[in-house]
Order: structure tokens, then C-alpha cells, then sequence
């Protein structure tokens, strides 16, 4: 269900450090909305259920935050980040 650490960070060159904590809290906050929403699909209950999407809700605001600072950080990310949304909206890709 949750996965693991795709790189160790201790091994990680300096001017890369940032950039890679920051997709691995992005992926930790991915890890929790699936098992929010997964456990609010199981749930018989509807107050739990509110609960637990209203959690998944604010895991989703972590990582458009993680985000945000990623393309920040990532001038390669960021290009090819327009590219898809120029893409995307031209009706390419």
C-alpha cells in the first residue's frame, strides 16, 4: 500500500537534495490520499466517510504545495511542465 523511499537521500549530490525531498513528499502525500479514499470507499459509515475525504482533500492541497516549489526548484520540470499545458490546450499530446 505504501511505498517506499525511491532514493536515499543521504547519497543524493547537494544541488539535487532539495528537488528530491521534495518528489518524495510528494509521493508520500499520494501514498495517503489513495488510502484516504480507499478507506472512505470501505467505510459503511457516512461521518467517517466525510471525514476521511475531507482528509484526502487537504493531502491534495500538500501536493499541489510540493509542487508548486518543484517547479520552482526544477527548471527542466517546469519547461516540460508549459510544454504538456501548451500541448494539452493547442489539443496536442
Amino acid at each position: 500500500m505504501l511505498s517506499k523511499v525511491p532514493v536515499n537521500l543521504e547519497k543524493i549530490r547537494p544541488e539535487n537534495l532539495n528537488k528530491e525531498i521534495l518528489r518524495t513528499a510528494m509521493i508520500a502525500e499520494l501514498d495517503a490520499i489513495n488510502m484516504y479514499e480507499e478507506m472512505a470507499a470501505l467505510s459503511n459509515s457516512e461521518d467517517l466517510r466525510k471525514v476521511l475525504l475531507d482528509i484526502a482533500r487537504e493531502e491534495k492541497i500538500h501536493v499541489a504545495m510540493f509542487e508548486t516549489v518543484l517547479l520552482a526548484a526544477d527548471e527542466e520540470f517546469l519547461q516540460i511542465y508549459i510544454d504538456y499545458a501548451l500541448a494539452k490546450r493547442g489539443g496536442g499530446a
